[in-house]
């Protein structure tokens, strides 16, 4: 059952996806962001279609919660909703340029926000870029507030000297016996955050590697890598989250998780990695550069329920689908 409107003497329908939907999602999403990149740099450009392993892994976390838009039968838009413990997130929001600024993505839009309601959800957010204002006005007339500059930086990874003997790949194995740690770490993080579901997708779901450092046997930092990018994308790895305790804050903590992902994306075939960090800590982002990161885009995090802070300086989560 999907929920119908009205759209100008038609009916649509927002409906949770299906596998035999994924297929016609890639395609409007691949046709959307081919538009965007046209409108952006004024020239025609044929962006790659979002990884068929990724759409699956948000359909197997969240059935419900990946939707779809039909129109008189076709699918013309898509969403996702991300579900971190209390903090939930959409994206991508995307819909079929013919079927743009008809009301196709505020009802999406809202589905995700009722959906993520009944999962309990105390904050309701997501990131758009910063320099689209048609994105930026879509979000804000629909509520939601600006909170957060998002900073994406890229690196060309060639490896480096990086103390990393006190970090350690976690196998799915051994998977069960660090979520506990990894609930709590991301809850001194944010009070309403859990990221042992970014934890399981990239074991159980091999989308990348989940890195954890150990002091004294405890954990006290943790890295979700993603390298199932594939065609276009080859060449690219991206950290979903980089977190380490708030209460102790370490430099060294962070960059010998931060020099492991480099060093797995290396194995992994892939020399460009990918990040995101909030612009409210210079401090990190001007480490960053030292490292051999750049500034590639920025994007803007924006909330419409709750409040979301992150506490401490070494810290990386990514609100990007």
């Amino acid at each position: 059952m999907g929920i119908i409107d009205r759209l100008k003497d038609r009916e649509m329908t927002i409906r949770p996806m299906r596998p035999e939907d994924v297929e016609n999602v890639r395609e409007v999403g691949q046709i959307a962001w081919s538009d965007l990149a046209m409108q952006d740099i004024g020239r025609r450009f044929r962006y790659p279609k979002r990884s068929e392993k990724l759409i699956h892994s948000y359909m197997t976390t969240e059935p419900e919660g990946c939707l779809v838009a039909e129109l008189d039968g076709k699918i013309v838009g898509s969403a996702f909703c991300h579900v971190w413990g209390g903090v939930g997130w959409i994206g991508p929001l995307e819909v079929h340029p013919n079927h743009q600024n008809a009301g196709v993505g505020r009802a999406l839009l809202s589905a995700c926000e009722r959906y993520l309601e009944g999962r309990g959800c105390q904050v309701i957010g997501l990131e758009t870029m910063a320099h689209m204002p048609k994105h930026v006005h879509f979000y804000l007339s629909s509520g939601y507030t600006p909170t957060t500059v998002v900073l994406i930086l890229e690196k060309v990874v060639r490896g480096s000297e990086v103390p990393t003997h006190f970090v350690e790949e976690v196998p799915a194995s051994k998977l069960p016996s660090v979520l506990g740690t990894i609930a709590d770490l991301s809850r001194r993080l944010s009070p309403s955050l859990d990221l042992t579901v970014e934890a399981r997708k990239a074991v159980e779901g091999r989308l990348g590697s989940l890195f954890v450092a150990k002091r004294e046997g405890a954990v006290i930092g943790f890295a979700v890598l993603h390298t199932y990018q594939k065609d276009e994308e080859a060449r690219f790895s991206s950290i979903k989250a980089l977190v380490t305790d708030p209460e102790l804050d370490d430099k060294d903590v962070f960059d010998a998780l931060l020099e492991r992902c480099e060093q797995a994306s290396l194995s992994a075939g892939k020399d460009h990695v990918l990040l995101r960090l909030s612009a409210g800590s210079p401090q990190l982002y001007l480490h960053l550069l030292g490292r051999g990161y750049s500034l590639r885009a920025v994007n803007v995090r924006m909330v419409k329920k709750g409040v979301y802070e992150e506490r401490g300086t070494h810290h990386m989560t990514s609100w990007a689908g």
